[in-house]
C-alpha cells in the first residue's frame, strides 16, 4: 500500500511536526505568561464553564500554523481574538447541546466516516493519503500491522483522522440544531403572501424634504436631562459583556526627515546611472541598497505607467518614473522575444520501474485511455487531461520539448523508480514576451531621525504628565490625540499595528493615567490617557461616542417637532411644500422589502400603505421631515414563485437565517454571560 508514503509528502503533516516541535516553546510561553498575569488560568468564561489559557494556546499555535501553510498574513492580536471568539462560540453551541439534548451516536459516527456514504472532507482525506476509500484507511490505521507498518509510523496519520472525527462530529452536531432551528420558523401562507406584495409591487413617489442638518446646531440646545431620557429609551443599545475603557492617543509617525529624503535622491540618482550602464543590472547590483525584481511578462501586464514606452523598445532602453512621495522606481527591458504562450496538455504520472514506464507510455500511444491504465495499474498510474499551462516561464529544455512535441505522449521526465509523460494538445501562437528589470528604493527614517523624533514625543510627555495636558496641548505640540472606546477585545489602535501593549497598559492604569511611549511597531511612536472607566453592566449616557449620537438624537428630534409646527397644513400640494422647505420635488422608486436611499426606512413603511394620488404629510422621520404622494404602482409582470418566496423567507427571516452558526451563537451569547480575560495574558 502507497498510503506511508505520501503520508510523508503531505504538508498538513508538516504543519503537524512542526507544531509537535514547537510544543516545548508553547509550554515555556504558557508558564511565563502565566506566572505575569497571576494566579489565574482562565481567559474566558461562558457561564459556568471556563476556556483555559492552554487549550487557548494550543489553538492558536494551530491557527498560526495553518495561516503559514496556507501563504496568509494574519495580524497575530485578530488572530488571537478570532481564536478565543471560536473558542467561546463552541462552548456556547455545547451548552446548548446539552440543553436540547443533540447527540451524535457511534453509529452516526461509524457511518460519516467509514461507510459508502462518507462526509466529503473524510472521502477527501483518505484520497489525498492514498486510500482507495475511508474504510480501507481506517482499517490501516486501526491495524497498521497487517500492513508492515509500525503503530509510531503512522502517529501523525491518527492524529489526524482523530481530529478529522473531533470536526465531523462537532459538524454534524451543529447540523442537527441547525435543522432543529429551522423547523421552528417556517413560512404560513399569509406570510408567503405579504412578501409576495412587498417584493411585486413598486411605488412610483414624488417627495420633498427638509433634512434637520439644514438647520443650526445651536437653536436648539439640549439638555443633560433630555440625554439622560433618550439613553433610558435605547438602554438595551449600551448593554455591554465586557468591561470599556475610553481613552485618547498620540500616534507619532517616523517618517523621513527632508535631510533623509535628499540622501535617499542620490542613491536613486546614482542607481539609475548604474542602471543605464551595459546591457544588463550587475551595476545596480553593486550599489546594494536597492531592491530589484525582473519578470517575464506580456505587453498588457507591463506596468501601466510605461507599458506604451516599452512596447516597441529596444532592449536595454531605461526609464526612470517620476517619484510618488518617497518611493523611487526606474526600469530597464532586459530581453525581447516571442515564445509559447499557453498550451494544451496532458500529464500522466507513473510510479514503478523502466519497464512499466515503457509499457504504459506504448499503451498511451496505442490508444489506451488514462482510466483503463488505472485500472491496469492500481496505485501506480495517475494524471491529468487536457490542463491548460503557461509555457513561457518555463526552461529552455522544458520550451524545446514543447515546442517540438507531436500528438503523441512522450517522456517529460524519468528516473529508475519513475516518470512524467507529457502529450501536448494544442499550441497557442507564439507572442511577445518582455522581460523587465524593476529597480525601487525608498527613503527611510535615519537612526537620528527616528531619534529626534522620540526625543521631542518624549519632551512633550514630560512636559504633560495629566490627561487634560495631554489632550488640551497636542495640537499645540503638532500632534493629533485622538479619542477611542476600547475593550480588552480590541486588537489594535485604529490601523495602527503592534498596538495590543498600549490597550493592556489601559487596562492596567488608573483613570487619568498617562501612558510612556510605545514603540513595537516600528514605524509608529504610540502614548495613550485614561479618559475613563466603564466596568458597569451598561455603557453610561455620559461616555462621549455615545452622548454625541444621544445629543444628535434629541436635537433632530426638536428640530423635527419644529418644521412640523411651521409646514402642518400650510400648503395645498407638493410643489407648495417643496417651495416652502426651499427644496425642490424628487422622485423614488420604492419598493418596500428593498427601500431606497433618498428616503429612511420609517417614511418607506408609510409609502407602502398609501394611496396612489393622495398628497401625504408632513412627517417627521429622524433625519427629516417628509411630504410625498404616490403617482402610481406598477406592478413586476413576473410574480416569485411560492418555492421562491419560500426560499427569501428562509433567508431573511426563517431558518435559514436563525440556523446560521453565527446568528446562534449572537443569539446564545446574549442569554449567556460571557466574560473575556484575554487582557491579562498580554
Amino acid at each position: 500500500m502507497a498510503t506511508l508514503e505520501k503520508i510523508r509528502q503531505r504538508k498538513k503533516i508538516l504543519a503537524i511536526v512542526i507544531g509537535a516541535a514547537l510544543l516545548a516553546f508553547i509550554i515555556e510561553e504558557g508558564v511565563r505568561v502565566l506566572s505575569r498575569a497571576g494566579s489565574t488560568t482562565t481567559v474566558a468564561k461562558v457561564g459556568n464553564e471556563k476556556i483555559e489559557y492552554h487549550p487557548y494556546q494550543q489553538r492558536l499555535e494551530m491557527a498560526a500554523a495553518a495561516d503559514q501553510n496556507e501563504g496568509q498574513q494574519t495580524d497575530p492580536e485578530i488572530r488571537r481574538q478570532q481564536v478565543l471568539d471560536e473558542m467561546i462560540n463552541e462552548e456556547l453551541l455545547k451548552q446548548e447541546f446539552e440543553k436540547v439534548g443533540i447527540e451524535v451516536s457511534s453509529d452516526e459516527i461509524s457511518t460519516l466516516m467509514t461507510s459508502d456514504k462518507a462526509a466529503p472532507a473524510v472521502v477527501e482525506f483518505a484520497q489525498q493519503v492514498g486510500a482507495k476509500s475511508p474504510l480501507e484507511l481506517y482499517e490501516f490505521i486501526s491495524n497498521p500491522g497487517k500492513q508492515g507498518v509500525q503503530e509510531s509510523q503512522i502517529a501523525e496519520l491518527k492524529n489526524e483522522w482523530n481530529k478529522l472525527t473531533d470536526d465531523i462530529y462537532k459538524q454534524y452536531r451543529t447540523y442537527k440544531l441547525q435543522n432543529l432551528v429551522a423547523g421552528c420558523f417556517q413560512a404560513n401562507d399569509l406570510d408567503l403572501a405579504q412578501m409576495a406584495e412587498e417584493q411585486s409591487i413598486t411605488n412610483v413617489v414624488t417627495f420633498a424634504k427638509k433634512e434637520y442638518s439644514s438647520l443650526p446646531d445651536d437653536k436648539y440646545p439640549v439638555s443633560d436631562a433630555e440625554i439622560q431620557a433618550e439613553w433610558e429609551k435605547m438602554k438595551p443599545m449600551f448593554k455591554k459583556d465586557e468591561e470599556y475603557r475610553n481613552i485618547h492617543y498620540i500616534a507619532v509617525n517616523i517618517l523621513p526627515s527632508q535631510e533623509d529624503i535628499v540622501a535617499a535622491q542620490k542613491i536613486a540618482d546614482a542607481a539609475y546611472i548604474a542602471l543605464q550602464k551595459g546591457h544588463g543590472i550587475d551595476s545596480v547590483r553593486l550599489l546594494g541598497t536597492v531592491q530589484i525584481d525582473t519578470a517575464k511578462m506580456l505587453q498588457k501586464d507591463l506596468p501601466a505607467k510605461v507599458r506604451d514606452f516599452f512596447a516597441n523598445a529596444e532592449v536595454g532602453t531605461t526609464r526612470r518614473d517620476s517619484t510618488v512621495g518617497n518611493h523611487h522606481v526606474m526600469y530597464k527591458l532586459m530581453n525581447k522575444e516571442m515564445s509559447l504562450d499557453s498550451v494544451l496538455m496532458s500529464y500522466v504520472t507513473i510510479q514503478g520501474d523502466r519497464k512499466t514506464q515503457d509499457a504504459v507510455l506504448q499503451q498511451l500511444n496505442a490508444g489506451k485511455t488514462l482510466d483503463e491504465l488505472k485500472k491496469a495499474y492500481p496505485q501506480k498510474v495517475d494524471g491529468k487531461l487536457n490542463q491548460w499551462q503557461r509555457a513561457y516561464s518555463a526552461h529552455d529544455t522544458l520550451k524545446a520539448k514543447i515546442a517540438n512535441a507531436g500528438d503523441e505522449y512522450v517522456v517529460f521526465n524519468r528516473g529508475d523508480q519513475g516518470a512524467v509523460l507529457m502529450k501536448v494538445n494544442e499550441k497557442k501562437a507564439p507572442k511577445m514576451f518582455y522581460t523587465l528589470a524593476t529597480v525601487s528604493y525608498d527613503a527611510y527614517a535615519s537612526t537620528k531621525t527616528s531619534e529626534d523624533l522620540r526625543d521631542k514625543f518624549q519632551d512633550f510627555l514630560n512636559k504633560n504628565k495629566t490627561i487634560k495636558d495631554f489632550e488640551e496641548n497636542a495640537a499645540k505640540a503638532g500632534y493629533s490625540a485622538n479619542e477611542l472606546l476600547i475593550s480588552p477585545s480590541t486588537a489594535q489602535l485604529g490601523q495602527i499595528k503592534d498596538t495590543r501593549k498600549v490597550i493592556k497598559w489601559a487596562f492596567d492604569s488608573k483613570k487619568g493615567s498617562v501612558s510612556p511611549i510605545f514603540s513595537d511597531n516600528n514605524d509608529v511612536l504610540v502614548a495613550a490617557a485614561v479618559d475613563d472607566i466603564y466596568d458597569q453592566d451598561y455603557l453610561p449616557y455620559s461616555f462621549p461616542q455615545g452622548k454625541e449620537m444621544l445629543t444628535q438624537r434629541v436635537r433632530n428630534s426638536k428640530k423635527g417637532d419644529d418644521l412640523m409646527k411651521q409646514y402642518q397644513g400650510k400648503a395645498k400640494d407638493l410643489q407648495g411644500y417643496a417651495t416652502m422647505m426651499g427644496n425642490s420635488i424628487d422622485t423614488a422608486n420604492v419598493v418596500f422589502s428593498n427601500g431606497d436611499p433618498k428616503i429612511e426606512p420609517m417614511i418607506v413603511g408609510r409609502i407602502s400603505a398609501s394611496k396612489p394620488g393622495v398628497l401625504q404629510g408632513p412627517f417627521k422621520g429622524e433625519d427629516a421631515v417628509y411630504v410625498y404622494q404616490v403617482v402610481k404602482q406598477e406592478k413586476a409582470e413576473r410574480q416569485p414563485t411560492k418555492e421562491e418566496l419560500q426560499r427569501t423567507y428562509a433567508q431573511r427571516r426563517g431558518g435559514q437565517f436563525f440556523g446560521n452558526p453565527r446568528v446562534m451563537t449572537k443569539i446564545l451569547s446574549g442569554a449567556t454571560k460571557v466574560k473575556k480575560n484575554i487582557i491579562k495574558f498580554f
